[in-house]
């Protein structure tokens, strides 16, 4: 099960691989805007995090939410309600 932190890391290190800088210059709190991520990009990010999550994702999810700290903390809660899902299915 991913963690707000893990999801949050990814998020940071994806970002830093297109702004070619290091991981820990991204500040989770930054405004979106700030990276200069535009729609093509926020939507290639919305698709790999999609394949790592292992779940679909809304493509404006980076346009809903204005920080990495705020869609990783968002995401955490999806992933604890797929792994709810998943156990009570499993249990029925």
């Amino acid at each position: 099960m991913k963690t707000q932190e893990q999801i949050s890391k990814w998020i940071r290190t994806y970002l830093a691989d297109i702004l070619e800088v290091e991981p820990e210059k991204i500040d989770e709190n930054y405004e979106f805007e700030r990276f200069g991520l535009n729609s093509s990009a926020a939507v290639s990010l919305v698709g790999d995090l999609e394949e790592w999550l292992g779940f679909e994702l809304s493509p404006s999810l980076f346009f809903e939410f204005n920080t990495i700290a705020q869609v990783s903390t968002y995401l955490a809660e999806m992933v604890q309600e797929e792994n709810t899902s998943e156990n009570v299915v499993r249990s029925a």
